[in-house]
């Protein structure tokens, strides 16, 4: 059993993380359907924008800050169909900015998933950050997922 299927859900948060308004202009983003990190506000920004429409549904398992430095959520949804678990770790500088976001996405499937949908928005603008629909496919079919 996951810890995901057992933690009970939280009411769902009004607005957006607020963290999201803090994000500083040099801010780095890391996660799993990432195939390496990505640099600027703007440009997270981007991609967290069109990636919230990509879920059905979230439901909340966390959200809210560890201590002064970081701010956490978890959360369950689909997209496309396809179970998707998400934890955000959200790093806050000396003033108060988001420096640093490590997004993780699983299980595998649901990353292969959301990674070949972000390709089908931005292959022309971030096309070397996630999948192809080629290369998810060929990773599902070696994974076995």
């Amino acid at each position: 059993m996951k810890f995901t299927e057992t933690a009970p859900t939280l009411p769902r948060p009004d607005g957006p993380p607020p963290w999201l308004g803090k994000l500083a202009q040099d801010a780095t983003l890391e996660g799993a359907v990432l195939k390496r990190p990505v640099q600027g506000k703007d440009n997270i920004l981007a991609l967290i924008s069109h990636a919230r429409t990509l879920y059905e549904f979230q439901d909340y398992t966390y959200f809210g800050k560890v201590g002064d430095q970081f701010f956490l959520e978890s959360y369950r949804s689909r997209v496309n169909g396809v179970l998707l678990e998400c934890s955000i770790i959200v790093h806050m500088n000396d003033s108060g900015e988001a420096d640093s976001l490590l997004i993780h996405h699983y299980p595998l499937a649901g990353v292969h998933e959301f990674s070949r949908l972000m390709w089908e928005k931005f292959g022309d603008r971030f096309g070397d950050l996630y999948l192809t629909a080629a290369q998810s496919e060929g990773l599902s079919k070696a994974s076995g997922t």
